[in-house]
């Protein structure tokens, strides 16, 4: 499995619960309920997790695919609910990619 490094620490994809844009850094939400910074964009690590079930919900987060407890979709909004009670909006312009790469992942 391919490590991701962050500042001085190097984490396991499976340990992320999401990433969140801070500007030009990234803020990683980690499953021990801990935070790491990176120098790096949103953009360098959408391109180093897409092997790994993440996906951009929108322009300032991506999502671990595995903790997503449920989805909510009304006829304006695609919401999604981890399984720790954090809630995250698909944009509208990535609500249909969202549930292409749904259905490849989700059983």
């Amino acid at each position: 499995m391919k490590m991701i490094k962050v500042s001085k620490k190097i984490i396991e994809p499976h340990e992320i619960l999401y990433l969140e844009s801070r500007g030009n850094y990234t803020m990683f939400y980690l499953l021990d309920n801990k935070t790491e910074m990176s120098s790096f964009t949103l953009q360098i690590f959408e391109e180093k997790l897409k092997d790994y079930n993440f996906y951009r919900v929108n322009r300032s987060q991506i999502i671990n695919f595995s903790e997503i407890k449920l989805f909510d979709s009304t006829c304006e909004q695609l919401n999604i609910f981890l399984k720790n009670g954090l809630q995250f909006s698909v944009s509208r312009r990535r609500r249909k990619l969202f549930e292409n790469h749904q259905s490849l992942f989700v059983s």
